[in-house]
């Protein structure tokens, strides 16, 4: 009866496990058996010798051998490298105990009491031999060197004239793969010199026994391969390659002349002979076979170096050449080495290279369908070309890394969880639109995956199947699949760093489902701590008020889930308070780091708070809008310097700290305690505390903090601290300097101020940008609105000559624009209206006239297609006021002209459309009209044709101030009673009627009309009875249905400005 399926699988795996252990411990001992017995014959024979010679020694006066000492190389070498020595904590009991017969068989070869040089027999060399095929297979320096040693001991002896010992190739070869499998430069360089002394010695001798060959030279070129794979490393690879080609035609040549002169007796040997002949030529040669050429080609490719894929191609194409050629059929090039070159284009930045690595896959399908069984593709090469893909930043690379995975299995090959991973990873980095959601899709298709080859696993595992590997179908994996942590892990810090609104949800879900993965046989996907960083950023960075809140529930939701929080989570945590400031989010921040400390004093958390957690509390605070904000970030920077005296460097402030604290004070109208923190922080850079260095930032949140303060003169104090950054820059700092913000914020400031010269001051700061940006400090380059900042602080001053000021300025920008061709300096509708707005204050003789010119300008250049220069609803306003304020006699004409030609551009152009504003301007410019009696009434009957317009028009209304202000020009037109009065009653009774009346109409009412005209018609409504020199009627006076509408109508500002609300 079997077990359920679970136990089943386990207790099947338990017992092959079992098995392969016993298998092992039996192959071990037979190799320890066997060894030994020859060792302990060797040391009987050797210890009957050894009596011998020490009676003779002692009648002869003889002393023994001293022992021999390591290198000085190999002893700095080892010296080194403690950490890699065969003792290691690490290593298991059994490698212990191995380790420890090993130890004692090669200190008793090496003990010349013992076995003095020139004493070695043909079986102590078979042991030496042994003993360094046994060390040889331990990946240390210390094994390293004793098969050097061991070797060292062979030569010693052969040397010492000790004819039947032999030294072979074989033991060099040994020696360089015992240094190959330690890795690192040293290990390699040590390689090459062993090899290299190998190589003289024979070319001074001409000992077969030590020939290089192939195998010798590979071992070089794999130490090399495994040195670390810079650049260095495949460039002596390859060298070694070269050499090796060099020496194989040399020898190539010498073999074709002595078989040129010995052809005869050649052709008379037996054939047997002749193969024996070839064979040992064949063992002997130095011919650069196919691992060789690989080798080179794969330490290319992982080197790193940006020729890397060029070189890596080369060399394929120079082992297809021999190949073809020559028929070099040991240099033809297999799936490995298209492996190598594929992951070389695979790991190079160049735009092409996925695109090669296509190729080369492709090529490999052309090559294996015309019958070449050596190049079949497989898994490794898909993957290979998928993670080329993967890397790539160009469009359409995820897509076509995906494309490849679904083709995989359509061309006989079977995808494993790697190539499902890279697809993942692609989209994770891909630049496109629904890039995540595409990488989530390809996570679901990977679990899918891993699900359906699991549970065909169980399946086959329920039916009984003893030999699974050879029962099943080969696509069957042998072992269960696991999923990799890392890849969902990619998938949520790619969440984190988007932008997107649900981010922050669909990595909670990944994160969920992980979990659920884990609990259900998946147990490799179980979230560590980057899953659940990676997910505590995504809220950090989430738009979500309740982002904090949601980080917090899931720091406590790791803590049940026994992942320990580290820096990093409380980190998170701190920026998402960062991000949305208010008085609960700096204190909760600042409690969240006191708890921090508190748990790295109690052993829970293995890092304390560093800088960067202080120094986002001091961001909090400071935008907190608390009024202690500014002492508490002092109080927390004083509280860092303590714990760096302390001893935690790692909490020093830095100019991230103190430029946070500088902006508390900025915010909080510490202006001299933010310019005394600067003080500092200079006089500490300048004794040599490069952390404190300030930087642009730093100078300019205390200009900032000066244009906000209350206090006078503070737009010169913002200037010196400019001067003081100036001088900083120019005293070897090049690296600080201002920008464009550390002048627009001066010029901002004198822009709101009233100060009598602010216009000039704003117009030197900006000509001084000018001149910085001309010297080549393009960060400093002003933008559109600085001009116009420039022009609206001569509009505030009110001057006669503002508008000339202003025409000076638009002037400079269009000189400046010209000669530095900047696009975004194009003078547009914008700086046009700033520039009417100027003359609009200015009440110049000519204001009117001008802001004519320039609504003409603007017309024109909308017809010539300028459409950036094109008027709108401002334009057309600022032009009406400017005609208001004029003291020109015909201004109302020209005021009734502006809104014709404004009521026609509003059926062309859609930045222009009718308000009634524009109409209560051209009764603003009749009620202010002066001049002869014609001109006067001239004015009246254009108010009136105005007002009877706007009380007819379908698209709008008439307002109080509309009522008010034809009443008022009644009133100040000084024309015939019998003119004026009956047009104010009429008028007076519309507004009535609307329910417009208010203030501002009974005021002109008053004003505006006789005694008997304003008794007539408001006296009934008095409670008081009126004199000759009228009673006042007041808004309390009237019936509300005068007033019914007054709350909802718009309200006119007398000062004429109500077009700063319009477009």
């Amino acid at each position: 009866m079997f077990l359920p399926n679970n136990n089943f699988n386990l207790q099947l795996l338990q017992l092959v496990l079992l098995l392969s252990s016993l298998l092992a411990k039996v192959e071990s001992f037979f190799i320890v058996f066997s060894f030994t017995q020859n060792y302990h014959r060797n040391q009987i024979h050797r210890f009957q010798q050894r009596r011998h010679l020490e009676e003779y020694s002692l009648c002869r006066g003889r002393v023994r051998p001293a022992a021999i000492n390591l290198p000085p190389s190999l002893s700095v070498l080892f010296a080194g490298n403690q950490s890699r020595q065969h003792d290691s904590s690490s290593s298991s009991t059994r490698s212990k105990q191995s380790s420890s017969w090993l130890d004692q068989a090669t200190k008793d070869i090496l003990d010349t009491s013992r076995i003095p040089i020139g004493q070695l027999t043909n079986d102590d060399v078979e042991s030496v031999s042994g003993l360094m095929a046994q060390w040889a297979k331990r990946k240390s320096v210390y094994s390293a060197i004793q098969v050097e040693t061991l070797l060292k001991r062979v030569v010693d002896d052969h040397n010492a004239g000790n004819s039947s010992v032999k030294v072979t190739t074989r033991m060099y070869t040994m020696a360089i793969d015992a240094w190959a499998k330690t890795g690192g430069k040293q290990a390699a360089e040590r390689a090459s010199e062993i090899h290299r002394g190998m190589v003289e010695v024979y070319r001074l001798t001409g000992d077969k026994n030590i020939r290089p060959n192939t195998v010798s030279y590979n071992a070089v070129i794999n130490a090399w391969s495994k040195s670390g794979c810079d650049s260095e490393a495949a460039m002596r690879a390859e060298d070694i390659l070269h050499e090796m080609l060099g020496e194989w035609r040399r020898q190539r040549g010498e073999d074709r002349d002595v078989d040129m002169r010995n052809h005869t007796s050649v052709w008379n040997e037996q054939l047997g002979d002749l193969d024996e002949i070839k064979n040992e030529r064949d063992e002997t040669t130095v011919k650069p076979d196919v691992v060789s050429f690989t080798s080179v080609i794969d330490t290319w490719a992982k080197s790193g170096n940006k020729y890397a894929a060029a070189k890596a191609m080369a060399l394929l194409k120079q082992m297809e050449k021999l190949f073809v050629e020559e028929g070099q059929r040991g240099m033809k090039p297999n799936v490995y080495t298209y492996s190598a070159c594929i992951n070389a284009f695979a790991k190079s930045n160049e735009p092409d290279a996925p695109i090669q690595a296509e190729a080369l896959l492709k090529g490999m399908k052309r090559s294996y369908e015309a019958g070449d069984m050596d190049v079949r593709p497989n898994v490794v090469n898909y993957n290979s070309v998928m993670n080329a893909w993967g890397r790539c930043k160009s469009a359409g690379a995820a897509e076509r890394a995906l494309h490849i995975l679904n083709t995989m299995e359509s061309e006989g090959v079977e995808p494993d969880a790697l190539s499902y991973s890279l697809v993942v990873s692609a989209w994770a980095h891909s630049s496109h639109p629904n890039a995540t959601k595409q990488a989530e899709v390809a996570l679901l298709e990977m679990e899918k995956w891993a699900k359906a080859k699991n549970a065909a696993i169980d399946e086959a595992f329920d039916s009984g199947l003893s030999d699974h590997a050879s029962s099943t179908p080969s696509s069957l994996p042998a072992i269960r699949v696991h999923l990799d942590v890392e890849c969902y892990n990619t998938v949520l810090i790619a969440l984190s760093k988007r932008q997107e609104k649900d981010a922050p949800d669909r990595a909670i879900v990944i994160l969920r489902r992980m979990q659920y993965l884990a609990n259900n046989g998946f147990e490799t996907v179980r979230p560590n701590a980057k899953s659940w960083n990676s997910v505590l950023n995504a809220l950090s960075r989430s738009s979500g008020n309740d982002s904090a809140e949601r980080a917090e529930q899931l720091l406590h939701d790791m803590h049940k889930n026994g992942v320990k929080p580290d820096v990093f989570s409380y980190a998170a945590i701190l920026h998402a308070y960062q991000k949305h400031p208010s008085p609960s989010a700096a204190e909760r921040a600042d409690n969240i780091v006191r708890q921090m400390e508190q748990q790295y004093f109690d052993g829970t958390l293995t890092t304390a708070p560093d800088v960067y957690h202080y120094t986002i509390v001091c961001s909090c605070w400071a935008r907190s809008g608390q009024s202690i904000a500014a002492q508490r970030c002092w109080e927390i920077l004083q509280h860092m310097k303590k714990r760096a005296e302390q001893g935690f460097t790692n909490c020093k402030p830095n100019v991230r700290t103190y430029n946070a604290v500088i902006d508390a004070y900025a915010r909080g109208y510490h202006v001299e305690e933010a310019e005394k923190l600067l003080d500092e922080m200079i006089e500490s850079y300048n004794q040599g505390d490069m952390n404190v260095k300030p930087d642009g930032f730093t100078f300019n949140s205390v200009i900032n903090a000066w244009t906000r303060s209350r206090r006078r003169g503070c737009g010169k104090r913002a200037e010196m601290i400019l001067k003081r950054l100036l001088e900083f820059h120019e005293n070897g700092n090049r690296d600080v300097m201002p920008d464009s913000r550390s002048f627009s914020h001066i010029i901002d400031y004198y822009s709101r101020s009233r100060e009598q010269d602010a216009g000039k001051k704003a117009e030197w700061l900006l000509i001084g940008m000018m001149k910085m940006y001309e010297r080549g400090y393009r960060h400093v380059q002003p933008n559109i609105f600085t001009f116009v900042a420039v022009i609206n602080t001569y509009a505030k001053s009110t001057s006669l000559d503002a508008g000339f000021h202003a025409d000076r300025v638009l002037h400079l920008l269009e000189e400046f624009q010209t000669r530095k061709n900047i696009p975004s300096l194009i003078p547009n509708t914008f700086v046009m209206n700033a520039v009417l707005h100027a003359w609009s204050k200015s009440g110049h003789a000519r204001a009117g006239e001008r802001a004519d010119e320039i609504l003409s300008s603007m017309r024109s250049d909308l017809e010539a297609g300028k459409s950036h220069r094109a008027p709108n609803t401002r334009s057309y306003g600022l032009a009406l006021a400017t005609w208001a304020k004029s003291s020109f006699p015909n201004k109302a004409v020209r005021a009734r002209q502006i809104l014709n030609r404004m009521i026609q551009e509003s059926e062309n152009n859609d930045n222009v459309s009718m308000n009634v504003h524009c109409y209560n301007a051209v009764l603003n410019a009749v009620a202010f009209t002066e001049g002869d009696i014609a001109t006067r009434t001239e004015a009246f009957h254009i108010a009136s044709v105005t007002l009877d317009e706007l009380i007819h028009s379908n698209h709008m209304e008439p307002t109080s101030s509309s009522f008010g202000t034809f009443i008022k020009a009644c009133g100040k037109l000084s024309l015939p009673l019998n003119l004026v009065e009956p047009a104010a009653q009429k008028t007076f009774a519309t507004c009535v009627s609307l329910g417009l009346v208010n203030d501002f109409v009974l005021t002109q009412m008053r004003y505006s009309l006789c005694d008997e005209l304003y008794q007539k018609i408001l006296g009934h409504v008095s409670s008081k009875k009126m004199s000759r020199s009228k009673q006042i009627v007041t808004m309390a006076d009237i019936p509300n249905s005068w007033k019914r509408n007054v709350a909802t109508a718009p309200c006119f500002d007398e000062r004429g400005e109500w077009w700063k609300n319009e477009i």
